[in-house]
């Protein structure tokens, strides 16, 4: 990849931020150039010592005293946070990854560029794209392959549970956020109205993986259609998500009513294979930025 644009600034410092900066380290296509927390002594922070070129405190404020060390950034904090953060970036003229459920940014599933008319990459530099939430990233596919293959849809559900021990405090912060945000994603898809979103959080021991359950209600469905798109996409999103499966594949479950189930098993960059919620979101979050600075070249 060309090198304009690859130099990145990873804020936040919790369980995303931490599994985001592992990721781009190995990275061959981004220079990972500055971690920033808000606290010196978080142990997100302290795990970059010495392996990054810029590990800071104070948040936005210490970012910017090194604008013109980075080109873009993943945002990893909060969906409050992220409002001010673009604010300050977007005058910068740097392109980010919002991981937080702000609805601010442009919602983009990889796997579905050029697939789904609303999302598409963009030429400009200053660029802001959301990745929604783990729930939307892993329910996207499968609800584009059973709407796309539906007559008259009624509703649609999507259903996530993630481990508790994989849930930060941002996450449990910002659960009306993706709750909002998620149903959002889902009406952007299936053009259905009607669109719920669920979230839970497990605590059982051990940590259960995480899984997301669609479920799409219509007046028709064409099952043999829909079984062999959601596998044609499944095969997309796992060039970027490895540990991406459907493990309940596309089933009438009731008259008028279609249900499949994902499940995703986390590389383990940071917490163990359990946390597929991190993977889902950090996953496409890389790809979408290697998708953009490809774009940009």
């Amino acid at each position: 990849m060309n090198s304009k644009g690859r130099r990145v600034a990873v804020l936040g410092t919790g369980n995303i931020g931490a599994d985001l900066g592992e990721r781009l380290l190995l990275d061959k296509d981004f220079e990972l150039v500055a971690v920033v927390g808000r606290r010196s002594d978080s142990p997100g922070l302290q795990r970059f010592q010495g392996r990054v070129p810029h590990v800071l405190s104070g948040g936005i404020t210490a970012l910017l005293e090194i604008v013109n060390d980075f080109d873009g950034v993943f945002d990893g904090t909060s969906a409050h946070d992220h409002l001010h953060h673009w604010d300050v970036l977007h005058a910068a003229n740097k392109w980010v990854i919002d991981l937080t459920p702000s609805r601010l940014g442009q919602p983009l599933v990889p796997a579905l560029v050029g697939q789904v008319d609303a999302m598409v990459l963009n030429d400009n530099f200053s660029w802001n794209y959301s990745m929604i939430s783990c729930g939307g990233q892993s329910s996207a596919v499968i609800l584009h392959a059973i709407c796309e293959n539906a007559v008259d849809i009624e509703e649609v559900e999507i259903s996530s549970s993630i481990a508790a021990l994989s849930a930060g405090p941002a996450t449990r912060t910002n659960i009306d956020e993706y709750i909002d945000t998620t149903e959002n994603l889902a009406r952007i898809v299936s053009g259905c109205a009607k669109a719920k979103s669920i979230l839970v959080l497990n605590p059982a021991d051990p940590p259960i993986m995480m899984r997301t359950t669609v479920h799409v209600k219509a007046a028709h469905f064409d099952l043999e259609k829909i079984t062999i798109r959601a596998q044609q996409l499944v095969e997309g999103i796992q060039k970027y998500v490895p540990g991406y499966d459907i493990v309940l594949k596309p089933y009438l479950n009731a008259e008028g009513h279609v249900t499949a189930t994902a499940k995703v098993t986390g590389a383990g960059y940071v917490l163990p294979e359990y946390a597929g919620n991190l993977d889902i979101i950090n996953s496409a979050a890389v790809e979408t930025a290697r998708l953009h600075l490809q774009k940009l070249i």
